[in-house]
């Protein structure tokens, strides 16, 4: 009797740590200590496919808590802990102690403009330009509208994204691996993605659900997680349409391979793939419904589709020119560690493994949690599909988590080699973390009370230009140029934010500015340098030349600043351009 009821105990715990609502698969358990359930173990254990020995031990490693099964739910205090990691190891590199902000920079700032906007009143597609879906925007017009305009929130948004990343990625880990291992992904998030990619846009928002997704299938393939994931692959399409997509079709190639692997007819992962794009597709199309109907479906298609398609891959940093642009742009660090490492296990890591264990998956060796190996190798491998156009380090290390657990399994082969390479890696991006928090806290600075509140310098050449430019702007005021928008609170008065000498800046983009330039009469602008603008480059992809016009009329070159961005002020009668 005390053995059957250790063993219908085992059963109840197993029920509930699995959320199995059926537990007679449970066909023996020889050893009625749950203690004892760990890799190598001289027992037998029967369970269905899905929580077979491998991936039970990936929970249980030897060495735990002695409270039986109650142990598997520590996993859940280390994935809080490494979040907790996360955010601060970002809000030390983001903000100078105690809570001033660096002065944001990069794609965010554009997103919180958009923000911005939005609580204006304005609507996306229609009163400005975007080449995304406007879950984003609609992100940081919540914040906006909560808290104001701070130079503050793109930096909680990172560090909120980061952490969440992190959670769910030692979540997923905890799924395949085993020991301290389990937190070596997280650590290689924290200490060596972010250092080349912390930049709150729609790549993190999208991110964060495709890890959701990758999450909840990874419990299993009945059709409500399947419906769940194809969910939350709608919800990555409405940050960025191209990651949801390679997700998703990531997600069906899973499915049929298990499918065929279990040996399963072909109605059952036809079923199955109907049930997630179906999902998927409803998520994204009631998401964007609202606006196909206020700008129609031919402007939707054409920021969402066309426009990405045709036009976006123009600029260097647009497309695989990127790679030699981000080497020369990134320092110290950066360059030497963290670059050489995003682009060599990121793309690599998740193929890597398929290839080397393409045989035993195959023959379904039972010593691993093979399905959910190869799900999470394909995930990553998708989700790098969507920026392999342009593999900035910046977009490389956004789809990166994927690759990391699969870097971590690779490192965990026996071998003096391998466990030397973990060992280092881990604790190597330990010390990046506190390297890159301790240069930030006690490297030169300055501050200025701005519009947006306090906020901290690293440049002096960028301090002292913020510094003049508050002096001769105000709030509300109407601007054009350096992406000075979101500190002072001025207002950009056209559809796009900014304008290139390439097939980026269409022609029907420019019109909209000089509209806008002669609508607002606006007073200032501050362009990067004379090596961009005014001059001409000569080539039939530069459609600056009306603004070139424009600006030489109606402008004159008062100032050049010491970081070689010009000010231009309107003149108060139009002159005639000198011949060029």
């Amino acid at each position: 009797m005390d053995d059957l009821y250790a063993i219908n105990a085992a059963k109840s715990e197993f029920r509930e740590c699995f959320n199995l609502a059926d537990t007679s698969r449970v066909l023996a358990i020889a050893d009625p200590d749950p203690r004892r359930l760990v890799r190598g173990s001289p027992m037998s254990l029967v369970l269905p496919t899905k929580y077979s020995l491998g991936k039970l031990t990936a929970y249980r490693p030897e060495g735990q808590s002695d409270n039986g099964l109650q142990g598997l739910r520590q996993p859940v205090a280390t994935s809080g802990a490494m979040a907790l990691f996360a955010f601060a190891a970002c809000y030390f590199r983001l903000f100078i102690l105690p809570d001033v902000p660096l002065l944001p920079s990069g794609d965010q700032v554009g997103f919180a403009q958009a923000g911005s906007r939005i609580v204006a009143g304005q609507l996306p597609y229609r009163d400005y330009f975007q080449i995304v879906p406007p879950s984003t925007d609609f992100a940081y017009a919540l914040l906006i509208r909560l808290f104001g305009l701070r130079t503050w929130a793109p930096h909680l948004v990172m560090a909120t994204l980061a952490a969440v990343a992190t959670l769910l990625i030692t979540l997923i880990s905890m799924r395949v691996l085993r020991g301290l291992s389990v937190v070596l992904p997280g650590l290689l998030l924290v200490g060596l993605l972010l250092l080349v990619s912390m930049d709150g846009t729609h790549h993190w928002f999208s991110t964060v659900a495709a890890l959701a997704a990758l999450l909840v299938l990874l419990g299993g393939t009945a059709l409500p997680r399947i419906a769940a994931a194809g969910g939350l692959c709608g919800v990555t399409a409405c940050f960025t349409q191209s990651k949801g997509a390679t997700v998703l079709v990531g997600f069906a190639v899973y499915l049929v391979w298990k499918a065929s692997l279990d040996g399963a007819p072909a109605r059952a992962w036809l079923r199955q793939c109907v049930v997630l794009v179906g999902v998927a597709a409803g998520t994204f199309a009631v998401a964007n419904a609202y606006f196909v109907s206020a700008v129609g479906m031919r402007r939707w298609l054409y920021c969402l589709v066309v426009y990405p398609l045709r036009y976006y891959p123009s600029p260097t940093i647009n497309n695989w020119r990127v790679v030699l642009y981000d080497f020369g742009s990134h320092q110290n660090a950066v360059r030497w560690i963290a670059y050489p490492f995003v682009y060599a296990t990121v793309p690599l890591a998740c193929i890597v493994f398929l290839l080397t264990t393409r045989r035993r998956w195959r023959e379904k060796d039972p010593t691993e949690p093979w399905p959910e190996l190869v799900l999470i190798a394909l995930t990553g491998i998708f989700m790098f599909l969507a920026i392999a156009a342009s593999p900035s380090a910046k977009r490389l290390g956004s789809v990166g988590p994927p690759a990391m657990v699969s870097l971590a399994w690779l490192l965990c082969r026996p071998g003096r080699v391998t466990g030397r390479l973990k060992m280092g890696l881990g604790f190597g991006a330990i010390g990046m973390v506190l390297a890159a928090s301790v240069v930030n806290q006690t490297r030169w600075r300055a501050f200025l009370d701005l519009p947006a509140g306090r906020t901290a310098f690293h440049d002096k050449l960028q301090y002292e230009e913020y510094g003049w430019v508050l002096q001769h702007t105000h709030p509300g005021q109407f601007f054009l140029g350096v992406p000075m928008y979101l500190p002072f609170h001025i207002q950009n008065p056209a559809p796009t934010d900014g304008f290139e000498t390439s097939e980026y800046t269409r022609p029907e983009q420019v019109t909209e500015l000089l509209q806008a330039l002669e609508t607002h009469l606006v007073p200032l602008m501050i362009l990067p340098s004379a090596k961009q603008y005014p001059r001409s480059t000569g080539l039939p992809s530069d459609h600056l030349g009306p603004f070139r016009d424009y600006l030489c009329r109606n402008y004159s070159l008062t100032r050049t600043l010491a970081t070689g961005d010009e000010v231009w002020e309107r003149r108060d009668f139009p002159t005639n351009c000198p011949p060029q």
